[in-house]
C-alpha cells in the first residue's frame, strides 16, 4: 500500500482529504467514478470487480477498506442497473462512516473526524439525501480549508447533488492548490494529484455547458498521462497485469488506470457530441487499448460503425460487456427501427437482452416476454429488465402485469407510467352505429387489435364487429401448401401492416402471388399469434386482386 493518501473521483470527480492519513500513516487512493452512463457464457466486465470488493468488504476490518468496498459496490452494482442492491451497498457506507465519526469524536481525533465526515457526505450524496450531504461536506471542510483533496471532496459532492457550478469552483480551488504544492515540491504522486484534479474540474465546467474550457483541461490531462512522468506506473501496471477499473481504487497504480481510462471517455464523448467522430472513435479505441470490454467504449464504437458489420459486431461486444446499460439499449432500439434483424441466438447475458430487443423490434412480443420473463427470475433487482418486460407487456395490452414489475429508476418508472397511461385502446369508428360494411385504415386495425388485447371492447361493439365485414389491402406470406391446379392455399399476412392468419390455410380460386397487393373481404374473429407476434384472427370471405 502506498504511504499516503491520494485522491478519488466520483463521475470524474476526485475527491481525498489526507490530514487523518498523514497521522494514521496509511494510503488509500479513492476514485469515485459515477456509471459511464450473469450463469453466461461471457463475463460481463464488472463481474471480477464485484467479487473483489465482496472480498474485500467480507475480509478488511479497517473503516476505509470496508468504505471503499461498499463504495465501490454500489457504484459497480449502479452500472448494472441494479438499483436497489446499490442503495443498500451506499447505506451500508453511510453507517460505516457515521460510526466513524463517532469514534473519532469520542477519541478527540479532530483530523480522523474531518475524513470520516467527508466520506460520510458522499455516501450521503449517493443515497440522494441532499440537505444531509451538503451540512456534512461543509463540516468537513471547515477543518481543512487549506487542503487540495479536501476542496476536491466538495467537489465530488456537488457533483452528485448535481449542482456543477459549485463542483466547479470547489474543483477549481483544488488545482490552484495542487499547482502550488508541485512547484514547492515536484514529485510523480503530485503530478497525478494534479491530473486527478484537472480532470474533476473538466467533468464539472462539461456539467455547466464550459466546454472549450473542459475540453483543453481533459486534453492537457491525457497527454500529461502520457509522458514519461508516469512510466513507473505504466511498468508497474504491466508487470502486475493490471486491467480493473474500480470506483474505489486502492494505489497510484490503480489510481493512474481509472484516471487515464476516465479522461480519455470524458474527451471521447466530447468530440462525438462535437462531431468530431474520426477523433472520438480515435480515443475510444486507446481506451480498449487498456480495457478490452470497456462497455462505454464499445457501445460508442457500434453507434460510430462505419459499416454494418462493424456495427453488429460492436453492439454484440457492448452488450456482452454490460447488457443492462439503458443508454446502449435506446441506441440498439434505434437502430432495429430502422433495420431488420432476425433474433440471434446466443446464449450470453448480452445475446438474451439482445435478442429481447430483437423480437419486440419485430413484433414478436409472446416471444419477447419468454425470453424477459427468463432473465427476470435469474436478475428479480434489476430494473432495466423490469422496465423491458413492463415495455413489453404494455405491447401485449397486458397493463396488470406492466403496473407488477419492480422498477426503481425513477425515470424509466415514469416512462412506464405514461405509457400505461396512453395505452388504453378505443374501439375503431366502424363499430359504432349499425353499419355492415368498412374499408378500415391501419392506424384503425391497429386500434382494434389493441381493444381486442386489452379486452375493452362492449358487448354492443362485440355484436358489430361479429356483424360488419371488412376490405383491406393484404400482402400474404409465402403459400401455406400446395393447391389444386388453379388454387392458392393462404394462411398468414399482413393487412394493412397489421399482422393476421386465418384459423386453417384456405384454399383460393386463381393464382395469388405471395407478397403482391390483393384485396381481402373478411371478418375478424379475435386476436391470434402470428410469428411470435399479436395479430388479428380472421375469416375470409372474399379474395382479388388489386383493382
Amino acid at each position: 500500500m502506498s504511504k499516503r493518501m491520494q485522491c478519488a473521483v466520483r463521475s470524474g470527480q476526485w475527491a481525498v482529504n489526507d490530514r487523518a492519513l498523514r497521522a494514521a500513516r496509511c494510503a488509500l487512493l479513492l476514485v469515485l467514478l459515477a456509471p459511464a452512463a450473469f450463469a453466461q457464457t461471457t463475463r460481463i466486465a464488472s463481474d471480477f470487480e464485484i467479487q473483489q470488493m465482496e472480498k474485500q468488504a467480507a475480509s478488511a476490518h479497517d473503516f476505509l477498506s470496508q468504505l471503499s468496498a461498499h463504495l465501490n459496490l454500489g457504484d459497480l452494482r449502479l452500472t448494472r442497473s441494479e438499483t436497489t442492491v446499490a442503495h443498500t451497498e451506499y447505506q451500508k457506507a453511510a453507517d460505516i462512516a457515521q460510526r466513524e465519526r463517532t469514534d473519532a469524536r469520542t477519541s478527540s481525533d479532530l483530523a480522523r473526524y474531518a475524513t470520516a465526515t467527508m466520506y460520510a457526505s458522499l455516501a450521503e450524496a449517493k443515497l440522494g439525501e441532499e440537505r444531509q450531504a451538503f451540512a456534512l461536506i461543509e463540516e468537513a471542510t471547515r477543518y481543512a480549508s487549506d487542503d487540495a483533496k479536501t476542496w476536491n471532496v466538495y467537489a465530488s459532492t456537488m457533483r452528485v447533488l448535481q449542482q456543477p457550478r459549485k463542483a466547479a469552483s470547489a474543483a477549481r480551488n483544488a488545482v490552484t492548490v495542487a499547482e502550488a504544492e508541485l512547484r514547492r515540491s515536484p514529485s510523480t504522486a503530485k503530478r497525478l494529484d494534479l491530473d486527478i484534479y484537472r480532470y474533476s474540474l473538466a467533468t464539472a465546467l462539461d456539467d455547466a455547458g464550459e466546454r472549450d474550457e473542459a475540453q483543453r483541461l481533459l486534453e492537457t490531462v491525457v497527454a500529461s498521462l502520457r509522458t514519461q512522468d508516469f512510466d513507473a506506473l505504466r511498468k508497474d501496471a504491466a508487470r502486475r497485469e493490471s486491467f480493473e477499473i474500480y470506483s474505489t481504487a486502492r494505489g497510484e497504480t490503480t489510481a493512474y488506470l481509472s484516471l487515464l481510462n476516465r479522461s480519455q471517455l470524458q474527451l471521447a464523448a466530447m468530440y462525438e457530441r462535437g462531431g468530431n467522430v474520426a477523433r472520438a472513435r480515435d480515443v475510444y479505441h486507446d481506451v480498449l487499448t487498456s480495457r478490452s470490454d470497456d462497455a462505454t467504449a464499445l457501445a460508442a464504437l457500434a453507434r460510430l460503425a462505419g459499416s454494418g458489420a462493424e456495427r453488429t459486431q460492436s453492439y454484440a461486444d457492448a452488450f456482452d460487456a454490460n447488457p443492462f446499460s439503458i443508454g446502449l439499449i435506446r441506441d440498439y432500439q434505434s437502430w432495429l427501427s430502422q433495420h431488420r434483424v432476425d433474433p440471434n441466438d446466443g446464449a450470453s447475458d448480452g445475446s438474451i437482452i439482445r435478442r429481447a430487443l430483437e423480437q419486440m423490434a419485430r413484433g414478436e412480443n409472446r416471444a419477447a416476454r419468454s425470453t424477459l420473463d427468463a432473465l427476470a427470475s435469474r436478475f428479480p433487482e434489476n430494473d432495466v429488465v423490469g422496465y423491458l418486460a413492463a415495455t413489453n407487456d404494455i405491447a401485449l395490452g397486458d397493463a396488470v402485469r406492466a403496473r407488477s414489475r419492480s422498477i426503481h429508476v425513477e425515470t424509466l418508472r415514469r416512462e412506464v407510467e405514461s405509457r400505461l397511461a396512453s395505452s388504453v385502446a378505443a374501439a375503431p369508428a366502424f363499430l359504432d352505429g349499425t353499419a355492415t360494411s368498412a374499408t378500415p385504415s391501419g392506424a384503425e386495425l391497429r386500434h382494434l387489435l389493441a381493444a381486442l388485447q386489452q379486452q375493452r371492447l362492449t358487448p354492443e361493439e362485440h355484436l358489430a364487429l361479429d356483424r360488419i365485414t371488412l376490405t383491406s389491402t393484404a400482402m400474404f406470406d409465402a403459400s401455406a401448401a400446395a393447391g389444386k391446379p388453379g388454387q392458392s392455399v393462404l394462411e398468414s399476412g399482413t393487412v394493412e401492416g397489421v399482422a393476421f392468419r386465418f384459423s386453417e390455410p384456405m384454399a383460393f380460386a386463381g393464382t395469388f402471388a405471395a407478397a403482391t397487393p390483393l384485396r381481402l373481404t373478411y371478418r375478424v374473429l379475435g386476436v391470434t399469434e402470428v410469428g411470435g407476434a399479436d395479430g388479428l384472427l380472421l375469416e375470409p370471405v372474399k379474395l382479388e386482386a388489386e383493382r
